[in-house]
């Protein structure tokens, strides 16, 4: 489970363990961030430059700015049981850091077609590690074409920079130095209705994973990606199919491990029912059961397969009240350390209310039992196996007083038990911002 909070603001770093001590953090510093951010802004600019004039006359083009305050009570994510002066060459483990964001967002229908567009840039500035600073950029388009009435589908590319979660655990360890990961995705899907009851879709993707530190640098990952579903469309909008689904990592960087370099890529094989049920105009649910397996180039002792399954249940009662309810039995699809799996096993509820028209309360509550595969180090010796129970819960209070003014207060609070020595950590973080849209 991602331990990130998705707000109107964007998503929220997520922290973790500190460096050894505050000597190496600042040694890690950004390489050249700001021309990155030039030249994606002004790439951006010139290819939606055509549209501009036309999404200006329906009022389809946002732009945007916000500033959102954060507290985090540890930002590291040390355990109890460490002592911060130790560590972090301080005995706080808090700190307090601003996030600016400026941005667009941009919708353009034409004819049967939509191009969407968004761009935001994020400065993010820690009052005391600012080894953590960091100069991002959230860049997406999509372009959801259709041809004729039996095909549709999308092409979409996205592209960001952000700070790599502190929590990470790779090899058995923490992560000790800000690493900035860069991810880039391109996909493309098409869906054909080859009878009135009957639909397939093909997707196709591929993910690139970049990291600025040295020591992370073995999780690099090009991952080419490719799915066929076959479905059976009811009257109802009821849906049940087969899913299969095929992916190539390939890791360019290998790990050392003693005299031994490890080649990390792997194959990756998925077959599962996929279903989706409408029982009343209210409520949705959506099932998919199957199984996986992950072959590795190099060292297959550490070859997985699993029976996995997820399902998520949709209420909405009434117009004010809404629940979302998800159990999975997966391996974890947000994680940023590729060398070995996270297999995750978990549960969340995510309920919202609109107090009045202006006014909205969410909430979050996870629980996600996480086991350790695939490492080279687990068949090698120099890894301990490792497990871990992570439990968040979060508020998050919206206000809009005018429609392009958003006001936002939230507050998380995150725990993590471990099989590992100092693999514990509690932490609190709040959070004030604001939103205005142009």
């Amino acid at each position: 489970m991602d331990g990130a909070l998705v707000s109107p603001f964007g998503r929220l770093p997520r922290t973790g363990r500190a460096a050894r001590g505050p000597s190496r953090l600042l040694q890690r510093g950004r390489v050249k961030p700001m021309l990155r951010l030039r030249q994606l802004s002004a790439a951006v600019a010139v290819a939606v430059a055509p549209l501009h004039a036309a999404a200006l006359q329906d009022d389809r083009l946002e732009l945007f700015a916000s500033e959102v305050v954060t507290r985090d009570d540890n930002v590291f994510r040390l355990s109890s049981s460490v002592d911060p002066a130790a560590v972090l060459g301080t005995a706080s483990t808090a700190d307090t850091y601003r996030t600016t964001s400026f941005g667009f967002n941009v919708d353009i229908p034409l004819s049967r077609q939509r191009l969407l567009g968004a761009l935001a840039l994020n400065q993010m500035r820690y009052r005391r590690f600012k080894a953590l600073d960091l100069d991002g950029h959230d860049a997406r388009a999509l372009w959801r074409w259709q041809f004729g009435d039996p095909l549709e589908g999308e092409v979409g590319y996205s592209d960001k920079r952000t700070l790599a979660s502190l929590a990470n655990v790779q090899s058995g360890v923490q992560s000790s130095t800000p690493n900035f990961l860069t991810a880039k995705n391109a996909s493309f899907n098409a869906t054909y209705r080859l009878a009135p009851r009957w639909q397939l879709r093909g997707d196709a993707n591929r993910l690139q994973h970049d990291n600025s530190a040295v020591e992370r640098q073995v999780n690099d990952l090009r991952l080419n990606g490719a799915e066929l579903t076959a479905s059976y469309v009811s009257r109802a909008g009821n849906r049940l199919g087969l899913n299969v689904r095929f992916a190539d990592g390939d890791l360019p960087n290998r790990q050392p491990i003693g005299a031994l370099a490890v080649d990390n890529s792997y194959r990756q094989r998925y077959l599962a029912a996929v279903a989706e049920w409408t029982p009343t105009g209210k409520s949705r649910l959506k099932a998919r059961a199957g199984r996986v397996s992950r072959s590795f180039a190099q060292l297959p002792q550490r070859d997985f397969d699993a029976s996995v399954y997820c399902a998520s249940w949709e209420w909405q009662p009434t117009g004010k009240l809404a629940l979302t309810a998800i159990g999975q039995r997966d391996i974890s699809t947000t994680e940023e350390v590729n060398v070995g799996l996270v297999f995750a096993r978990g549960f969340a509820l995510y309920p919202t209310l609109r107090l009045t028209e202006k006014l909205a309360l969410a909430a979050a509550f996870e629980r996600a039992d996480r086991e350790y595969f695939g490492d080279p180090g687990l068949v090698l010796g120099t890894v301990a196996p490792r497990s871990e129970r992570v439990n968040a819960a979060a508020l998050n209070l919206t206000y809009q007083p005018v429609k392009p003014v958003l006001l936002r207060v939230a507050w998380r609070r995150e725990t993590r038990s471990s099989s590992a020595a100092f693999g514990d950590y509690e932490a609190n973080v709040y959070s004030i911002g604001a939103r205005v849209g142009f």
